[in-house]
């Protein structure tokens, strides 16, 4: 069967600021675009609107959040309250806040300090160089590498030791000509094909998924190496890959998720399902995702997160919210009825 795999949000989500920046025509969006993008494609509409709004709520798009704070402060005239859910105000950002505060930025905490929701008020950003001529403000160990990314994508001067390959996707984007950009040229997602992998080194047959390949700017691509060892294989094809389980896996597998946190609910649950032991290194940013992954999985409940509801729904769980897929794959449930 052939899988038509959604687009890249991570990728789409800074193609969106980055045109919105550049003054181009924002990329149109479909029905079947998955909900981060769409929250981040109408803020941004409606930030450039003749009556920009005074309060947008991101619900659990942590993506929006982190780029939305950096866009605003230095948007000129925008007053703006950047909110989200419940989960949202408990995922910290205190990080990128204080980052955008040396750079200038009039950001103020209307709650807890160190965590949404955020008052900003926009105006032109800029780094002023430390007493030792500091020519970058230094992010070091992010919490997420998204406060990295949101100071670049807005032009500002900063350096970390964060090895993230999203930062490095980041970079790689700002060098493109975003204006020709569309839907239909991003990549399709590395992350969403993890919940393939693991559907079939669960329930065996070959799958084909469309639209991936060798020359990405997704670090998820490392799914094609784990699950080589969970016996699954991958073929590279004109189309996309094509994969089929091979063999045994191993009886242990040592992994750090540090530079791929979304494939965790994944691989978690198919060692769990294989009787696999798992021991999973760089997994401190999992606990501030949609949900804490890590007990998320221990418990086989999703708590609203869109990658614990695919995982479980692609070993044949019980899953207690289908809708919250639509945040990143709204077809991923029809595609896998589809199978049965």
């Amino acid at each position: 069967m052939l899988i038509n795999l959604p687009i890249s949000k991570s990728i789409a989500n800074r193609v969106l600021i980055l045109q919105a920046l550049r003054g181009e025509n924002l990329m149109d969006i479909s029905a079947d675009t998955p909900e981060d993008v769409v929250v981040m494609h109408e803020a941004l509409m409606a930030l450039h609107s003749k009556t920009p709004p005074t309060h947008i709520d991101v619900g659990n798009c942590g993506t929006a959040m982190r780029f939305l704070t950096a866009y605003c402060a230095q948007l000129n005239d925008c007053k703006v309250i950047l909110d989200g859910c419940e989960r949202m105000r408990k995922r910290p950002i205190g990080q990128l806040v204080e980052g955008l505060a040396n750079c200038g930025a009039d950001i103020w905490y209307m709650n807890e300090t160190g965590y949404p929701p955020l008052r900003i008020t926009g105006r032109k950003l800029y780094y002023v160089k430390h007493a030792i001529n500091r020519a970058k403000y230094t992010l070091n160990n992010p919490a997420s590498s998204q406060f990295v990314s949101a100071m670049l994508l807005v032009g500002l001067p900063v350096e970390s030791n964060s090895t993230s390959p999203y930062i490095r996707m980041t970079k790689r984007i700002m060098q493109q000509n975003t204006g020709f950009i569309t839907l239909d040229t991003i990549e399709r997602d590395w992350s969403s094909a993890a919940f393939w992998y693991e559907y079939v080194a669960l329930h065996g047959g070959e799958l084909e998924l469309a639209g991936l390949s060798q020359d990405t700017l997704q670090g998820d691509i490392a799914i094609v190496d784990i699950y080589r060892q969970l016996g699954v294989e991958t073929t590279f094809t004109a189309k996309g890959i094509k994969i089929h389980r091979t063999g045994k896996p191993k009886r242990w597998l040592f992994l750090n998720f540090r530079d791929y946190p979304d494939l965790y609910p994944a691989v978690a649950v198919t060692c769990r399902q294989l009787g696999i032991h798992l021991l999973a290194r760089g997994t401190e940013t999992l606990t501030i995702k949609e949900s804490n992954r890590i007990e998320a999985v221990k418990e086989y409940k999703t708590y609203g997160d869109h990658r614990i509801a695919m995982a479980l729904l692609a070993a044949g769980l019980e899953c207690d919210n289908k809708e919250c897929i639509r945040k990143s794959y709204p077809s991923f449930y029809e595609q896998l009825c589809q199978l049965a």
